[in-house]
């Protein structure tokens, strides 16, 4: 029964896998969602995803994560400001690192994990700032 099970949901996989290749010749349509609401629409999703993982501190985690991917896509260089873009990444570095320390050690550990969170995000925007800014 196992195997059959197996076998079906390897079935189900391949066949969405194949879906998106038969419309590869239509033509792009225009997102339901606004350029901004699209950065929020990620961080919820990563919040809800982690929060049926693992409770408030998955959903800090989740969201954390989601956060860190919405805020220096190539979408949101264009659609949001360097300052609005630099504080999104810092307060998902602290939310990131808070779920990290309090599903770890509990709240003494959530505010040190917040405090590195906020640091690494801030050092990884300000590298990631210098290679754009780089001229060969």
């Amino acid at each position: 029964m196992k195997r059959y099970f197996l076998l079906f949901i390897c079935f189900v996989i391949f066949a969405a896998t194949l879906a998106p290749l038969a419309s590869a010749q239509e033509r792009r349509r225009r997102s339901r969602f606004g350029r901004k609401a699209r950065t929020a629409a990620i961080i919820a999703a990563g919040a809800g995803v982690g929060a049926l993982a693992g409770g408030k501190k998955g959903a800090a985690i989740g969201a954390g994560g989601a956060g860190l991917y919405a805020f220096n896509r190539r979408a949101a260089r264009r659609n949001f400001k360097g300052r609005t873009r630099t504080i999104g990444t810092v307060a998902s570095g602290a939310a990131l690192g808070a779920g990290l320390g309090g599903a770890l050690g509990g709240k003494r550990a959530a505010a040190a994990g917040a405090a590195i969170g906020a640091g690494g995000g801030y050092i990884y925007r300000r590298n990631q700032r210098s290679i754009y800014r780089r001229r060969y």
